[in-house]
């Protein structure tokens, strides 16, 4: 993946914050239990006052009655002393949100599955763990968002293959290299092994309109 140093907001590892109103696509890893991500097109950050997102998209899993299920909301952010609950903050460079946004299917495309309601495809819990991926082998899903060991995917499809490991297409991809230092790339085509899967959301369309 290339570094994109420039375009890290806020690292809570490295210690990067950067102050200023920024607008773009901007992804937010959380450091809640969920590990939900933040989608949003605008954030600002200042030393005195905290970190604020507005109308940010946030995806994750939530628990209920001793089950969990995917959610995604729309909400106002505001991080002052609690920044512990970032983990980063990025903003994804225009030519790489270029070559996804070329990538992507219409969504006329005939055998694609576009679910009306956010769904937890997988989840990889213990106790509450969810695991769709038998049933779904073959089909062609919109809109999926994966947390994977050390990162995070957002795809415009995904396709499980016949041994079970997704097989992602036109992705964006945030992670840590080695050095524990923060990458942003396109890939068209991603394999990901299920074994480094922490969990696969597909967003549903309903939500994707608000």
């Amino acid at each position: 993946m290339n570094s994109v140093s420039s375009h890290i907001l806020y690292d809570s590892l490295k210690r990067i914050k950067i102050e200023g109103d920024f607008n773009g696509s901007i992804i937010t890893k959380c450091n809640d239990a969920p590990n939900s991500i933040i989608f949003s097109d605008n954030m600002k950050i200042s030393y005195s006052e905290g970190i604020f997102i507005s109308k940010g998209l946030k995806v994750g899993f939530e628990t209920s009655y001793k089950k969990k299920s995917a959610f995604c909301k729309v909400l106002d952010f505001h991080w002052n002393e609690n920044l512990s609950r970032i983990e980063y903050s990025v903003l994804v460079p225009d030519d790489i949100m270029q070559l996804y946004s070329e990538g992507q299917f219409s969504d006329a495309f005939p055998f694609t599955l576009n679910l009306l309601h956010t769904a937890g495809l997988f989840l990889d819990d213990y106790e509450l763990g969810i695991n769709h991926l038998e049933f779904f082998k073959g089909e062609i899903l919109k809109n999926p968002i994966s947390l994977i060991m050390n990162g995070v995917l957002v795809a415009d499809r995904v396709v499980i293959n016949h041994r079970g490991d997704p097989v992602f297409y036109d992705c964006l991809i945030i992670g840590r290299d080695k050095n524990d230092d923060l990458n942003i790339s396109y890939e068209p085509l991603t394999n990901v092994d299920d074994k480094v899967v922490k969990y696969i959301i597909i967003l549903g369309i309903e939500e994707l309109k608000v």
